[in-house]
């Protein structure tokens, strides 16, 4: 059976036969947790951010790996990782630690802000060995990196605990950026990392299937690269799921000649889309990563469209542009739907 989908990998053996080597990246983050600093590591999504962070667990047994998407406020982040700790449930607790208490001072009553952080630096100090936990943050959005590691900076410095938070480049703002002493980038992968990312997959193949799969991607790997590990694998399953691959691998050659031919700016708004889409020209991430305005962002979208580049499906009020080959799939299918004819009506039906 062909391994190809895009789920991120985890900590077992079988997960990392398939893990595509990023070594060098690797020895830096233990380098750095054995200094005793804090990490942060950072790359597009789809580049492998969960995948990379497991296998520095997989080599760091006293690590704990939280996810921190979804949680809404300092208190439900600050008790997630506390769970992750004491691997066991953070019971609720009243009052909330952002609230404030009375305490009285000779007779007069005065509002004193609660620690939010004492229940999380008690659990922290809970090693025997007197070691630090390294907490292995995953999935964290921009407001929470703001939050945690901005705001609240000098207290969660002094928690007994080292950090390795996986996010992208522009989440990491001041006063925030200040409190990583390392940053690693997790880069997209080239041609000759795809096709380790290939070999590793068809492994588990029959050899038919590992014949098929190499003879795809002998056609499609030097068309896709540079690109993340999740887009590189989606156009690999969607080809080999084709009815006609040589149609769409050659289609796919063809569009990456045109985007060969793109000037500076058009050429960083596809790559950016490949990484970020389908998403609409207001995208955050995909603004700050072509760092150019949304009008012309807009301007450049309808160019790559009139070129057959790029894919557009307004969505409700917003209109979602996807890069290739996404859209010419989409067109291969469309073209393939029955079409419908309506007959005249016959004189016997009168």
């Amino acid at each position: 059976m062909l391994l190809l989908s895009q789920r991120a990998l985890g900590t077992s053996d079988i997960d990392h036969a398939l893990f595509v080597d990023r070594s060098l990246e690797l020895r830096r983050v233990r380098r750095a947790l054995r200094l005793g600093l804090n990490v942060y590591v950072h790359g597009p999504p789809g580049i492998g951010r969960t995948s990379f962070l497991r296998q520095v667990q997989r080599y760091s047994p006293e690590a704990r790996y939280a996810r921190l998407m979804g949680f809404d406020g300092l208190a439900e982040r600050l008790d997630e990782i506390e769970r992750r700790i004491i691997k066991k449930s953070v019971l609720s607790r009243v009052p909330n630690p952002l609230t404030s208490a009375v305490e009285v001072f000779g007779g007069t009553k005065s509002l004193v802000a609660e620690d939010p952080f004492r229940y999380l630096r008690a659990a922290a100090k809970q090693q025997d060995d007197q070691s630090l936990y390294v907490v292995l943050v995953d999935d964290i959005d921009q407001s929470s990196v703001h939050e945690l590691f901005g705001r609240w900076r000098d207290s969660v410095w002094e928690l007994p605990i080292q950090w390795v938070v996986a996010g992208t480049s522009a989440h990491l703002q001041p006063p925030a950026d200040s409190f990583f002493d390392v940053a690693v980038e997790l880069t997209q992968f080239d041609c000759s990392s795809l096709e380790k990312m290939v070999q590793f997959r068809a492994e588990s193949g029959t050899p038919e299937e590992r014949r098929d799969l190499q003879q795809l991607a002998d056609s499609a790997l030097a068309s896709l690269a540079p690109c993340t590990p999740r887009a590189a694998l989606s156009v690999i399953r969607d080809l080999y799921l084709s009815e006609d691959r040589e149609r769409e691998a050659n289609e796919l050659q063809e569009l990456s000649a045109v985007r060969a031919g793109l000037k500076a700016t058009p050429a960083k708004v596809l790559d950016a889309l490949v990484v970020h889409g389908p998403t609409h020209a207001g995208d955050n991430q995909l603004l700050a990563e072509v760092n150019v305005t949304r009008s012309r962002v807009v301007q450049v979208l309808a160019e790559l469209e009139a070129k057959g580049l790029v894919g557009a499906e307004r969505v409700g009020r917003r209109k979602l542009y996807s890069a290739y080959p996404k859209s010419a799939t989409l067109r291969r299918k469309d073209e393939n739907l029955p079409q419908t004819t309506v007959e005249p009506p016959s004189k016997d039906s009168k």
